[in-house]
């Protein structure tokens, strides 16, 4: 049996301002019945399993945190929706319903599911991915998809079978080592099959015709404007909409002009303005973390030093010795 306190010890590291309702709920009776589990897979990459039953007409409301989500229903159905968008997802949902998709957020969202208590003995099997934003800036491939883009997939016979074995087989408590190689090896088939399925999709959906002159000429101005700053603390949405085109378009026609992600771009551009800004202006590293778009200096400092070999700290004090040494200085 799951109850609410189970329910909310598992939301945090997933979401924030997690709720749930049902009626003729008596608070202190579980809500659901099977099992529910949360593995961390690597930092930044969750997976979720639930193999459960609602007892009630269950409604649970979140705030999703911003990054990348896998979902998967193997059986049964799930009635969810992400900022206000339906979706409607498993076997049982209809023929032409998908059974998984990929969603993009680039900003913190709403997300709802509803449970139905009518669906007695008919439970509902999902395997979810969530994948941080930290962990997206490690494997920036992971990030060419539109904010709130659903993207469906269908998992291959051999995934399904493995993913089977593990929901009616040990779950995710992995009390052995093979265990947790073999959880381990079908979490990363699962994004694999997933990341590979979307982008074949997005490839056969782009047309391969060169930018229009217009086009090129006004990708090279948004460009320029990243490199001197205009553009700083302007979201791509904001960019998009400035520009007067959708933001999948947007992304996808500076990869065109660039050969990178606009994410990718902005966010190499913005750690060096900050490195600029701390080599030559003395600037605080609270205040160059700010300016490199990140609201937290540890996330801020760890991307510094993959991206430069160093630490934002290192180098103020590197910069900060070297004035001394200067005679005019002393």
């Amino acid at each position: 049996m799951i109850d609410a306190q189970r329910l909310h010890a598992l939301s945090p590291r997933l979401s924030s301002r997690y709720s749930v309702s049902a009626p003729r709920w008596d608070s202190r009776a579980p809500l659901l019945e099977g099992r529910m589990e949360l593995c961390q897979i690597q930092p930044g990459m969750f997976l979720r399993l639930a193999d459960v039953m609602d007892r009630y007409d269950l409604h649970s409301e979140a705030l999703l945190h911003p990054g990348l989500k896998v979902a998967w229903v193997l059986e049964g159905q799930a009635e969810v929706s992400f900022a206000g968008r339906g979706l409607q997802l498993g076997p049982e949902a209809g023929p032409q319903a998908p059974r998984a998709v990929v969603v993009a957020l680039d900003n913190a969202e709403a997300f709802c599911r509803q449970g139905r208590a009518g669906r007695k003995e008919r439970k509902e099997r999902t395997l979810t991915m969530t994948l941080s934003q930290e962990w997206l800036q490690r494997y920036p491939y992971a990030t060419h998809q539109a904010h709130l883009q659903i993207c469906p997939w269908r998992p291959s016979p051999a995934l399904a079978l493995l993913a089977r074995q593990l929901i009616l087989g040990q779950g995710l408590a992995w009390d052995s080592l093979p265990q947790r190689l073999m959880g381990e090896s079908l979490a990363y088939a699962m994004l694999g099959e997933a990341l590979a399925s979307r982008d074949a999709s997005a490839a056969d959906d782009l047309t391969t015709r060169p930018l229009t002159l217009s086009e090129d000429r006004r990708m090279q101005r948004l460009k320029e404007s990243i490199d001197n700053g205009e553009a700083d603390q302007v979201t791509q949405s904001e960019l998009a909409t400035r520009l007067g085109m959708s933001l999948s378009t947007l992304q996808r026609q500076f990869r065109r002009h660039c050969d990178e992600s606009l994410a990718a771009y902005l966010r190499h551009r913005r750690l060096v303005r900050a490195y600029q800004a701390l080599e030559h202006e003395r600037i605080d590293l609270d205040s160059a973390a700010g300016l490199a778009g990140y609201t937290s200096t540890a996330n801020f400092a760890t991307a510094f030093k993959r991206q430069f070999g160093i630490r934002p700290s290192e180098l103020r004090r590197q910069c900060d010795n070297a004035r001394d040494a200067l005679p005019g200085d002393r």
